[in-house]
């Protein structure tokens, strides 16, 4: 066992690991009384990156705290992070150092990151700060895609967060019936898996929900967004992407209660 120690406060835990032995979690840092205990975590917990026995504090986008959910086998890492005051968090990506604030979903003011894959799409949650509302995908330098906009119509459910996604681009999201009371998600959704067209027949495929047959929208295209001026150099790659099509949900099951 080796105790991969803290940003100098008192409290740390370990999120997850890729196979080259590079670690993620949260940690506080000095002069912090509390416990990280995930997510927010409270004043003073950032997100960390251990490797080779050292321990280095991600940043926030200038407020107190950060967490770092997922990385992938080139080092990547997805999360959120604080603006200074500490009410507002974005989800972010760290790459070679560099924080990029990946935004939200149009209207919503919050965002949280929850998975990565090899290509360095991105995918989450965005909210009103308490309660995600919006699943979404990030790639290609964004903006952030509202994954409610590229299933198919009638299903009857909002997504509201994705969880992870593969190296195919299937996604792992959960659906909330259209009218949940937003602190109801957890009680009230589905899990779901979200499958690119590219990957199956979107115009032929049909999906049973509630005892009726609900049509499958045709492949929208989605051209990869422009890199933004200030964009890692090499850090997207425009013409990797197959997923500039719209999504068809494979399955659902009720989600599990406590």
């Amino acid at each position: 066992m080796t105790d991969l120690g803290t940003l100098g406060g008192a409290f740390g835990f370990a999120q997850c690991a890729n196979n080259r032995g590079q670690i993620i979690g949260q940690s506080s840092v000095a002069g912090n009384p509390g416990a990280c205990l995930g997510e927010v975590g409270g004043p003073g917990c950032h997100a960390f990156v251990w490797s080779n026995g050292v321990m280095s504090d991600l940043g926030t986008l200038g407020g107190d705290s950060a967490e770092a959910f997922w990385l992938n086998e080139a080092g990547d890492i997805v999360g959120s992070a604080d603006f200074a005051g500490g009410q507002i968090h974005d989800a972010v990506l760290w790459r070679h150092g560099v924080i990029y604030d990946l935004g939200t979903v149009p209207g919503d003011p919050c965002s949280r990151g929850r998975g990565l894959n090899a290509r360095g799409q991105v995918v989450g949650g965005s909210s009103d700060c308490h309660n995600f509302l919006h699943a979404f995908l990030w790639e290609n330098g964004g903006p952030m895609l509202d994954l409610n906009t590229v299933i198919q119509p009638g299903t009857g459910y909002q997504l509201t967060a994705a969880f992870n996604i593969n190296d195919r681009g299937e996604i792992l999201a959960k659906a909330a019936p259209l009218g949940f009371i937003p602190n109801d998600d957890a009680d009230l959704g589905h899990l779901v898996l979200l499958v690119p067209c590219g990957l199956g027949d979107c115009n032929k495929t049909r999906l049973q929900t509630a005892g009726a047959q609900v049509g499958v929208a045709p492949p929208r295209d989605l051209s990869p967004s422009l890199l933004t001026t200030d964009s890692h150099p090499g850090m997207f790659n425009p013409l990797r992407n197959p997923l500039g099509q719209r999504y068809r949900i494979l399955s659902q099951r009720p989600a599990a209660h406590d």
